[in-house]
Formats: structure tokens, sequence, C-alpha cells
């Protein structure tokens, strides 16, 4: 594992997409979202994507690094945005900005989008919204591909990992946005991805094979052995496999793209739809604020017992809000170093001499 400035790590990462063939404003937005992402304790969203992910996409044409996405129809509070195939950093920005500026104008706005390639950690998306004092909610698909996750019972690729994102602003009640980022299945499939990188197993619970046995060769599952889980996983997995089928129809139908299903070709290309509210439509920033904070308290009171099971919602012994953990990781990292783990570092400095860029390759990655 390294560490590594992250103003370092964002100037690299924009030579890296530059490189790629992307223009340098848009370059800047996709290696911020990256790096963010690498900040806030999300690495299997972060730098690592642009090898395993970006590039074989631009590579087999799939994705235009250039491209700049349009709006396409507009009606009141109902936009639609069309990606073209882009950076989805890139997609994701003029989204939800789109959907919080007419929030703000008419009390609620809502954005479809489609052919937004790989719209990245949805969790920015949220926190972007909340940021700007609106309520946000959204339901995202892979546009009929990247099907890993098996219903109920059995062990048949059948859905992908679609995503859920909400945002709520704090009102200062606490100093970061409330953001709930999850994905229908028991992790996000980049979790995995990443761990095949590193040679890591895949944890008990997150997929099984032909027969139904655990899973945990996260190598031989991105080769396509076995398939994941839904969240809740062997005993209440129809909660996971139903959120699964609603945001692969409120993505799909809202932004216009395509499902699990249809005969479409291709990788991962996003559709989503984009809901903001303004809440001081419906009441005073103070009458919120005192809410948060009664529901900070009410959580932040409970008695803590050893022995009980905590699992990722904690830093220590106790459970976090939703979106306390991305806040916390930032902080430290942002002051201490962005960590990657070697095999990161590694994949980055091998497509940087690729696309001739090695000089640009911060010593840190290079193991000096």
């Amino acid at each position: 594992m390294v560490r590594i400035d992250p103003d370092t790590l964002r100037s690299f990462a924009c030579e890296l997409v530059v490189a790629l063939g992307t223009p340098s404003e848009l370059a800047g937005q996709v290696a911020d979202s990256l790096v963010r992402s690498d900040c806030s304790g999300h690495s299997s969203h972060g730098v690592i994507r642009l090898s395993t992910t970006y590039h074989p996409m631009i590579e087999r044409g799939e994705m235009d690094p250039a491209a700049r996405p349009r709006v396409d129809r507009s009606n009141g509070v109902l936009t639609q945005v069309d990606g073209d195939h882009g950076f989805g950093q890139v997609v994701g920005r003029v989204a939800v900005d789109r959907a919080v500026d007419t929030a703000l104008e008419h009390g609620a706005g809502i954005v479809g989008v489609r052919n937004a390639s790989h719209l990245g950690r949805m969790g920015e998306w949220a926190e972007r919204a909340a940021e700007r004092g609106v309520f946000y909610a959204a339901f995202m698909n892979t546009g009929g591909l990247a099907i890993f996750v098996a219903p109920p019972g059995s062990a048949d690729r059948r859905l992908p990992p679609n995503t859920l994102s909400f945002g709520i602003p704090s009102f200062g009640a606490v100093p970061f946005p409330i953001v709930l980022d999850m994905a229908i299945s028991q992790t996000a499939h980049g979790k995995i991805t990443e761990r095949a990188v590193e040679g890591q197993p895949i944890p008990e619970g997150w997929a099984i094979g032909a027969s139904g046995e655990p899973l945990s060769d996260a190598r031989a599952f991105e080769a396509g052995e076995g398939a994941m889980l839904p969240l809740g996983g062997s005993q209440v997995g129809h909660k996971g496999f139903g959120l699964g089928i609603v945001a692969e129809l409120f993505a799909g139908c809202l932004g216009d793209g395509a499902v699990s299903g249809q005969d479409v070709e291709g990788t991962v290309n996003n559709s989503a739809v984009f809901v903001c509210i303004d809440p001081e439509t419906v009441g005073s920033v103070e009458d919120h604020r005192a809410r948060v904070e009664a529901v900070a308290e009410q959580v932040r009171s409970a008695e803590y017992r050893s022995g009980i099971e905590t699992g990722e919602t904690t830093f220590g012994d106790r459970a976090l809000l939703p979106g306390e953990r991305e806040h916390r990781f930032r902080s430290r990292n942002e002051r201490e170093g962005v960590p990657l783990p070697a095999e990161t570092a590694e994949l980055l400095a091998a497509l940087a001499e690729e696309y001739g860029v090695d000089d640009a390759v911060p010593p840190a990655l290079r193991g000096n």
C-alpha cells in the first residue's frame, strides 16, 4: 500500500484522462471525481477504473472520451440528458446540476439520463445535490448489460447490481450531508473487481457458485463463474431483488434507456433518473435542522455492547450516520494522503507508459 498526496494524484489522473483523448477541462472533472472516490474510502470507484473499466471501453469503441452531454428535451420540471457515451463523471455533473437548478426554481427537478457510460460513484451526486441544499433521490441501471446478480433461489445471472442513492442536507446539524449510496446486491461489483486485481478472496455471502455454494475466487467470478447475491443474501434476498427491479425500471423508463432482457451489446451504459426537491417549499431551515439533530441524537444515544457485530457502519464501536464514514475518510486522506494498493499503482503506471505519459507517473506510484 502506498499513500499519495491527493493533488498529485488528481494531476496524474488528469494527464492520463487527457492521454485517453479527453479535452483538458473535461479531464479535470473526471480526475476530481475519481480521486474524491479514493479519498472517500471507495477505491473500487477511484483511479483504478481508468485501467479496469474506461481504457478497455475506449479501446473497444464503447465510450467516447471527448463526448459532451446534451439536453435533448425539457418540459417544466422534467429534463432529458443524453451522455452521448462520454465519461459518466461529466454526465453526472450536468444531470445533477440541472436537477438542482430546476428544483431551486420550481420546487422540484427531475432529470432522466441515458447513454451515460459509467456514472461512477453515485454517492458523489447525492453529496453534490445535498451540499446545495436540496433533497436528492436517484435510481440507476446498467443499460441492459453488466448482468451479475441472481434472483433468490437461483445461481443464474439475471440482473445488474443496480444502484439507489439519496442525499439529505444536514442544515448545519452535523458537518456532512446525510448520504446513502447502495447497490441492490450484497456489494458493488467494483469491489469484486478490485479484489480480483489485488488477488484477494470474495467474502462469504457476496457470491455463489453454480450449485449455490459460496464463491470466494474473485478472478473466477470476473471470468464468468457464479453470480452475486441480491442484498439480503440467501435468507432475505427478495428485498434486494425487489429493489433491483424497481431501480431497473425507474432508470430505464424515465432515463429512456435499455433494461435487462433487451437485446443490447457492449458493456455497462448507465441510464438513471435524478430527482431533487427544495425542502424550503415545505418547511423552514430551522425546522429541518431540528429534525436532523433529533434523528442523529436518537441514533448516537444508543448503548453499544461488545460482541454485537457492527460491520462497516462504524469507526471503532459506534454506528455512523449515512455519509459520515465517507466524510471521515476524506478528512483523513486529504490530510495524510490517498491510500492505493501496489497493484493499482502498477496498473496506472503501465497505462501511462502505454499512452506515452510515463514521465507524469508520480514517484510514489513507482515504488520510489
